[in-house]
């Protein structure tokens, strides 16, 4: 598993990931997603240095995204597994590298991260990366014309 920039070429691949139903349950991304839309994210990501998103890659394979997005020292993380990858650990070593990769890389005084209260997988992943529960900042949040109710978890350093 390794963690590379994503590039234009990929954009195809990502728009599709995301139609998935079951990511789709969980994800901010919308289900109309195209991969020009995606193109145009990975270009301006490329220049934003607060902003930094990874594929997640295994033996030459897309299988996902890691994100964040830094400001005021606080990172703001994410990350996507599509649904061949699932089950593999992916997201727990993708989000440990990458936890890693945002301490040398930014300045944060602590890292947070939201899931659908439903989404058990995700949850566990956070937490099998570090992160503990943050029940003061679960909030229900407004994603895609629904209201969600999301789990807060936060990793200090």
């Amino acid at each position: 598993m390794r963690l590379r920039e994503w590039t234009v070429e990929d954009a195809a691949w990502y728009a599709n990931a995301t139609r998935d139903a079951e990511v789709q349950r969980y994800t901010a991304d919308p289900p109309t997603l195209t991969a020009e839309q995606v193109a145009t994210a990975v270009e301006a990501r490329r220049d934003h240095p607060a902003a930094k998103s990874f594929c997640i890659e295994d033996a030459g394979e897309r299988c996902g995204n890691v994100a964040v997005d830094v400001e005021d020292g606080i990172g703001h993380v994410s990350y996507l597994v599509a649904a061949p990858a699932r089950g593999r650990g992916m997201a727990t070593k993708a989000l440990t590298e990458f936890v890693a990769w945002i301490h040398a890389h930014h300045e944060v005084t602590e890292l947070r991260l939201w899931a659908h209260r439903d989404n058990a997988g995700s949850r566990k992943v956070a937490e099998r990366a570090g992160f503990v529960r943050d029940p003061a900042r679960d909030a229900d949040r407004e994603i895609k014309g629904s209201t969600w109710p999301t789990v807060a978890h936060r990793l200090v350093p």
